[in-house]
């Protein structure tokens, strides 16, 4: 074997599976992986080498047998059966998800095989190879440069319409509502796959000429299935953030209602106080001064219990403090409530994303513990950033993979949402991603408390 037909063979197996490769680990998050994500991809680019490397000389000790198409076929399923392996074990995600990316990566390697044998198909019409480049190489020199010209046009078209988006998904999609999107791509998929594999059989078969009939229906059903993957991540992806806007449009309107109602007593207070001042200008006139103490008392017991608390500076901070403060009393909950800062330049819906959520979690949580019902608030800024920590009590959380870090927390995929309701953790994690910042959370199962950790870099501009 020449070190032209040498190189040819290696670049073409690593053009044909180094890209289904990668994107079986791209769209997982940093956290996911077992080491550090760019350490996971350092180590599939150097096995994805050497095994391009090892391709041509394997392929070499059966090419004297006449089973050279064979052996390459059997050496590619086996890197794929080694890829699967690497990514059960190097990502720690929940294998419903891995399967989901395993879907993409299938549809984006059938694509691109049918489309270059389609090309093969035709360039053989006009100049056919020649039996000695066909028993000593897999990949012939028209066929590298067709694989070269299909992975520029598909890969980037497979990352920008179906792995970003699933990446987004992913991340923002809890795993138990990912069963009816994991069924209909799992059945499209299936379905894509078996007419791409009957269609390659009958092109043996009929011939080129023949086969060619059939295009314009294989056509559609390859664009179809692309609309579906691209369609059903961005469609979820953009219906749960629909529905957390919903929710914090919701709970704003619950902290509008309250100053609402708030002012309206401070009105009605304002009303009484004139009624009172008469009252005890009156008992102060006629002398009455035991009735005026108990009076006195009465009124400055009720004025003291119509007192709206003010936390901090920052208006949306602070009513959504006093707001679940007072569910929290409501609840016979203990409140313990510090806040240090000014006006924040973080947008009010994400402020109510991150504190609607964890406040919200620390409640149901202590509703949920018995007598032992508390909570404790602390927020402050340090160095134009946002800190938050919530601490509350808490009987159990549900644990799915555990990433432990050094300091004990886990990051919000750690924990699997209640059936009665989740627990929001993500929609936390992302609002402080998108900050710059970070989510972090730990159960303390000794002391049945659970602490929720939250940092957002304040921008400079609003």
């Amino acid at each position: 074997m020449g070190i032209g037909v040498y190189l040819r063979n290696a670049a073409g197996f690593f053009l044909e599976i180094f890209p289904c490769v990668m994107m079986v680990f791209l769209p997982f998050p940093e956290e996911a992986y077992r080491f550090q994500k760019k350490q996971v991809l350092f180590g599939e680019v150097a096995a994805g080498t050497g095994l391009s490397a090892l391709f041509p000389a394997a392929m070499y000790a059966v090419a004297q047998q006449g089973t050279i198409a064979m052996a390459a076929n059997i050496f590619m399923a086996a890197v794929i059966l080694l890829t699967l392996i690497a990514q059960g074990w190097l990502v720690r995600e929940a294998p419903i998800k891995k399967t989901m990316v395993v879907f993409a990566v299938v549809f984006y390697g059938v694509t691109q095989y049918w489309v270059v044998n389609m090309l093969l198909g035709a360039a053989a019409r006009v100049i056919p190879l020649s039996q000695e480049l066909e028993n000593w190489s897999v990949y012939s020199l028209r066929g590298l440069a067709v694989y070269a010209v299909t992975t520029v046009i598909l890969l980037p078209l497979m990352l920008l319409l179906v792995i970003r988006p699933l990446s987004e998904y992913l991340q923002e999609i809890e795993t138990k509502k990912m069963r009816q999107e994991f069924f209909i791509l799992a059945v499209t998929t299936v379905v894509f796959l078996l007419m791409m594999m009957a269609a390659d059989v009958r092109y043996y078969r009929l011939g080129y000429r023949e086969y060619v009939r059939e295009l314009p229906q294989l056509l559609m059903t390859l664009l179809y299935q692309l609309v579906i993957y691209w369609l059903i991540f961005r469609e979820s992806v953009w219906r749960k953030r629909d529905n957390d806007h919903q929710r914090a449009l919701e709970i704003q309107k619950l902290q509008y209602e309250k100053i609402a109602s708030e002012m309206e007593n401070t009105r009605r207070m304002s009303h009484d106080l004139r009624h009172h001042y008469s009252a005890l200008n009156e008992m102060l006139r006629e002398g009455r001064l035991e009735e005026m103490r108990g009076y006195l008392s009465q009124v400055l017991e009720a004025a003291t219990k119509r007192i709206n608390e003010v936390y901090c500076k920052d208006m949306v901070i602070n009513g959504l403090l006093q707001y679940y403060a007072g569910v929290a009393r409501d609840e016979g909950i203990r409140c313990d409530i510090h806040a240090q800062c000014d006006k924040v330049t973080i947008d009010p819906t994400d402020l109510t994303v991150v504190f609607g959520n964890a406040l919200e979690n620390a409640v149901n949580a202590c509703r949920r513990c018995g007598q032992n019902r508390w909570i404790n608030v602390s927020v402050g800024t340090v160095n134009r950033s946002l800190a938050i920590e919530i601490s509350n009590a808490c009987d159990g959380v549900r644990l799915g993979r555990r990433m432990q870090t050094e300091d004990g927390f886990l990051p919000a995929e750690s924990f699997l949402s209640r059936k009665t309701g989740g627990y929001g953790l993500r929609s936390i994690a992302q609002a402080a991603q998108k900050y710059g910042g970070s989510a972090k959370f730990r159960y303390d199962a000794e002391n049945n408390m659970f602490t929720s950790r939250i940092r957002l870099n304040m921008p400079e501009n609003v």
